[in-house]
């Protein structure tokens, strides 16, 4: 992994292997990013996708694996969360989406993190049983 900061700005390249995730964690901490929203492009093997259901306040989780171009990758980031949405691509132009959660990098992943100024904490709503931004 290699990244960069510029101003209000985080450039972040994933490699082979690497767990886009926990990777993004490790670029969290060394900045002491507080705030951001992100999106990301690359290629990943294997891919964690949850849907949530409101009704059960659960979420229904399926990993997939196989070669994977990442269409859209999208999310926000804060000192007690990452919270990713994915959308893959399969060998047959078929996509695939849901809430990340985990992604492991095939080819490259490059990501972007937009810095702002508030502080990105959650707290549970319990009306749906989701961590939500406490503004």
């Amino acid at each position: 992994m290699d990244y960069v900061k510029e101003d209000d700005t985080v450039v972040v390249r994933l490699d082979p292997g690497e767990q886009v995730l926990d990777s993004l964690a490790t670029v969290r901490d060394e900045f002491d990013i507080e705030h951001g929203f992100l999106t990301g492009i690359g290629a990943v093997d294997s891919v964690t996708l949850g849907h949530y259901d409101v009704d059960d306040q659960e979420y229904l989780e399926e990993e997939f694996t196989g070669q994977f171009e990442v269409t859209s990758f999208l999310g926000n980031i804060g000192p007690d969360k990452i919270h990713t949405h994915i959308q893959v691509g399969t060998r047959e132009f078929e996509t695939l989406g849901g809430h990340c959660s985990g992604a492991r990098v095939s080819g490259t992943f490059e990501v972007v993190i937009h810095l702002g100024e508030t502080p990105l904490t959650h707290h549970l709503d319990e009306r749906t049983g989701l961590d939500v931004f406490d503004i």
